[in-house]
C-alpha cells in the first residue's frame, strides 16, 4: 500500500514530468479556495521617486530617469515575489477566519465565529496516534489541505503521510450465512470465512485510508471552501474486528494488548478536551459499526459515533454543513450538526501501550502535566471503571427510551449506581447468586440444574456469627448488553466458565464477585487467566475474581470441535464442559463471605498469593494456588 502514499505527480503532454509541467498544472491551483494572490494597486515607492527626479531634471536625464524606474520596478517585483509565500498562507488564515461558521449548527441557526482553543498540542493523542491537520473527509477519504501538499511557486508538493497500521489489526469477513448454514446447502463442504484470493486460515489486515490532497475539481462546495471546525477533534479509531464483548474491552495480540474501549475510556476520561471528541470507527469496506461497538462505545463521547463510512459520506445537495440529519441520535459534532472538514484530527492505526492502572489516591498527587506523561508513556487499563460507566448509560438510556434521546454520563461518573453488592448481602443475609449459561455449543455447566437446587438450599454460619448467610440463585443468558447490564447489577456473585461474556462481571455493583471455571487442561491455554490478571492490575476495579480449575478428566466431556477433530486443536481444551461439584463451589462461596466484599483484603490475603484459584476434581477442591497436581498438558494428535 505504499505506492498510494507517494507524491502525486501530473505528467504534460509529452508523459513528462518536468518541473515546468509541475508548475504550469491547472490542477493544483488554490483559486477555487478563495486563496486569491492579491496585491496593492498603489505606486511602488521606487517608482514615485524615479518619477519626482524625472520631473525635476526632465530636460536634462529623460533616458536616466526612465532606466533608473525600470531597475527600481525590477527589484519591488522581485520583493514582492519572494514576500509572496508569506502573503499567501496569512490570506489563507484570514480567509478562514472571516468564514469559521458560515454554515448552520446543529439547530438550524448559524454557527459563524464558533471557535475553539483545545490543548492538543503535547497530547498523549499525539504521542499514540498521527495527528492530522486541515483535513477533511469525503466518502471515506482524507483530503490534506496543508500548504506542504500544494505545488506552489516551482515548489514540487510534499510526500503524504503515510498512515501506520497495526499488522494486527485484522478482521474476519461477515458472510450472509454462517459456516453450518453453508455446509449444509454444499453437502458439507467446509465454508472459508476469508475471501477466495487469500490463502485458508488468513484474515484480511485493515489497510490505511485513501488520502490525496486537495485539488481544484472538488466535488462539493463545502470541499472547494472548506470551513475547518476548531471544536471538533475526530479520533479515527482502528481496531482488531472481533465479535464479542471482552475483545472489544481488551483484545490480546502477538504484541501484547491492544487497544479498544477500556482504554479509548481510561485515556477520554482524563483529556481535557474529551467533551469535543469525536470517535469514528475505520470498518472495513465501508460496514457499519460492529454490534459490540455499537453498543459499547457511545458511552465514551457526548457526540455520536460513527464508522467511517457514515462519517465520510457525501452530504447531498441543499444540505448545509452544521445541519444534524438524524435528530434521534447525539450530535454529530461539537457544533452540533454535520462536519466534513476540521482543524486537527487523529488517526490511531497502531496498538496502544497498556500500562498497569492508575491508584486514584497515587493520581489525585499527581499534576496535569505529570498525568499527560504518564499517559504519553502508556495507557492503564481500567475495564471495571469503564465497566460502572457503561451500566450507569445503559440505566439511563432504559428510563429515558421513547422520550428523548439519552443524556451521556460524564467518564468521571464511574460508579453511579448507589450500595455496593456487599453491604446490599450483609443486610439481607443473602447473596444473590447467578449461574451463567452460554448460547450455543461448548463450554457448558453440566449439573446446573443439580447446582441451583443445592445453591437454593445453602446455609452457611461464618465463624464468630449467629446469623447464617443463604443464597438465591438462579440460572441466566446474556446475549446482549442490555441483558448483561441487568443481571450485573443484580448479581452479587458471577459463576460461569471461561469466555467473553464473563466481561459483564466489571459491571456488577462494589465488592462483588465472579467465579470463573477453567475447564480441563486448558490452565495451560493462551489466555486461559487473562480475566484475573487484568483485573488485578486495574486500580479501579472493586470486583473479586476467583477462579475454579478443572483437574480431572472425569468431570469433562469434549466440545463441538474436538468432538468432530477439527484444528485448531489448541483451543480444544477451551470449549470442554465441565461437571461442577457443588463442594468446590461451596468452598469459593465460604471465602466470598469471609473477604467481606474488600478488594485489598482479596489483593493481599488471596491474590497475590495465589489462593484465589482452587484447583478441583471430580468430588471438590483439592487443592489451592499453583497448578492441578499431577496435571498433564494437551497432547496434540490425540
Amino acid at each position: 500500500m505504499k505506492e498510494q502514499f507517494h507524491t502525486l505527480r501530473l505528467s504534460g503532454p509529452s508523459g513528462s514530468d518536468s518541473d515546468e509541467d509541475d508548475m504550469q498544472s491547472p490542477r493544483w491551483s488554490l483559486a477555487p479556495f478563495g486563496w486569491k494572490r492579491r496585491q496593492q494597486r498603489r505606486p511602488g515607492l521606487g517608482a514615485a521617486t524615479a518619477a519626482a527626479a524625472a520631473k525635476a531634471r526632465l530636460p536634462h536625464c529623460v533616458c536616466s530617469a526612465l532606466l533608473a524606474a525600470a531597475v527600481l520596478a525590477v527589484l519591488a517585483w522581485a520583493g514582492l515575489r519572494l514576500a509572496h509565500g508569506r502573503q499567501l498562507h496569512l490570506e489563507m488564515w484570514q480567509e478562514e477566519a472571516k468564514g469559521a461558521g458560515l454554515h448552520g449548527s446543529g439547530s438550524g441557526g448559524s454557527s459563524r465565529g464558533a471557535q475553539c482553543q483545545l490543548p492538543l498540542d503535547g497530547s498523549p493523542w499525539e504521542r499514540h496516534c498521527q495527528r492530522l491537520d486541515r483535513v477533511c473527509v469525503d466518502q471515506g477519504t482524507l483530503i490534506l489541505y496543508g500548504d506542504r501538499y500544494q505545488q506552489l511557486d516551482g515548489r514540487k508538493a510534499g510526500r503524504l503521510p503515510e498512515l501506520l497500521i497495526d499488522t494486527s489489526k485484522i478482521f474476519e469477513y461477515p458472510w450472509r450465512k454462517t459456516s453450518s448454514e453453508a455446509a449444509a446447502e454444499e453437502g458439507g463442504a467446509r465454508r472459508r470465512l476469508q475471501y477466495d484470493v487469500l490463502p485458508p486460515g488468513k484474515n484480511r489486515r485493515l489497510p490505511p485510508l485513501p488520502m490525496r490532497p486537495a485539488t481544484s475539481e472538488e466535488p462539493t462546495p463545502y470541499l472547494q471552501t472548506p470551513c475547518f471546525s476548531t471544536c471538533t477533534v475526530p479520533v479515527l479509531l482502528y481496531s482488531s474486528w472481533p465479535g464479542n464483548l471482552f475483545h472489544h474491552l481488551q483484545r490480546g495480540g502477538a504484541l501484547g494488548q491492544t487497544n479498544m474501549a477500556a482504554q479509548v475510556y481510561s485515556l477520554l476520561r482524563r483529556t481535557p478536551w474529551r467533551h469535543h471528541s469525536k470517535l469514528v470507527m475505520v470498518t472495513p469496506d465501508g460496514l457499519p459499526l460492529t454490534m459490540p461497538e455499537a453498543a459499547l462505545l457511545p458511552p465514551l463521547s457526548r457526540l455520536s459515533v460513527q464508522s467511517m463510512a457514515d462519517f465520510s459520506r457525501r452530504l447531498p445537495p441543499g444540505l448545509r454543513l452544521g445541519q444534524q440529519l438524524d435528530a434521534t441520535q447525539p450530535p454529530a459534532s461539537y457544533e452540533g450538526g454535520e462536519q466534513r472538514c476540521f482543524q486537527t484530527a487523529f488517526f490511531c492505526g497502531r496498538n496502544f501501550p497498556a500500562a498497569a492502572g492508575l491508584p486514584a489516591a497515587e493520581e489525585a498527587g499527581l499534576g496535569e502535566e505529570e498525568v499527560q506523561q504518564r499517559l504519553a508513556a502508556g495507557i492503564p487499563v481500567e475495564p471495571y471503571s469503564y465497566g460502572q460507566a457503561l451500566a450507569a448509560y445503559m440505566q439511563q438510556k432504559q428510563q429515558r427510551r421513547r422520550h428523548a434521546p439519552p443524556d451521556v454520563i460524564s467518564l468521571q461518573q464511574a460508579a453511579a449506581a448507589a450500595g455496593g453488592a456487599t453491604e446490599r448481602a450483609a443486610t439481607s443475609g443473602r447473596l444473590r447468586v447467578a449461574l451463567m449459561r452460554r448460547g450455543g455449543e461448548g463450554r457448558q455447566i453440566l449439573n446446573a440444574g443439580e447446582l441451583l437446587e443445592r445453591c437454593n438450599a445453602w446455609r452457611y454460619r461464618p465463624p464468630g456469627s449467629t446469623k447464617p448467610v443463604t443464597a438465591e440463585c438462579h440460572e441466566i443468558s446474556v446475549p446482549d448488553l442490555e441483558s448483561g447490564v441487568a443481571a450485573a447489577r443484580e448479581a452479587d456473585v458471577f459463576i460461569g466458565i471461561h469466555g467473553a461474556n464473563l466481561a459483564n462481571g466489571w459491571m456488577m455493583r462494589p465488592g462483588a464477585s465472579v467465579i470463573e471455571i477453567t475447564p480441563y487442561q486448558f490452565e495451560y491455554g493462551r489466555g486461559s487467566f487473562v480475566f484475573s490478571v487484568m483485573n488485578s492490575k486495574d486500580a479501579t476495579s472493586q470486583v473479586l475474581w476467583w477462579v475454579a480449575v478443572l483437574c480431572d478428566p472425569a468431570a469433562s466431556t469434549p466440545g463441538p470441535s474436538e468432538q468432530a477433530r477439527q484444528p485448531p486443536e489448541d483451543w480444544w481444551p477451551r470449549d470442554r464442559n465441565v461437571r461442577l461439584p457443588w463442594a468446590a463451589v461451596e468452598e469459593v462461596l465460604q471465602e466470598v463471605v469471609a473477604v467481606g466484599g474488600s478488594q485489598q483484603r482479596y489483593m493481599e490475603q488471596y491474590f497475590d498469593t495465589w489462593r484465589h484459584r482452587f484447583n478441583f476434581d471430580a468430588a471438590g477442591v483439592i487443592s489451592r494456588g499453583g497448578s492441578c497436581p499431577n496435571g498433564t498438558r494437551p497432547q496434540p494428535g490425540r
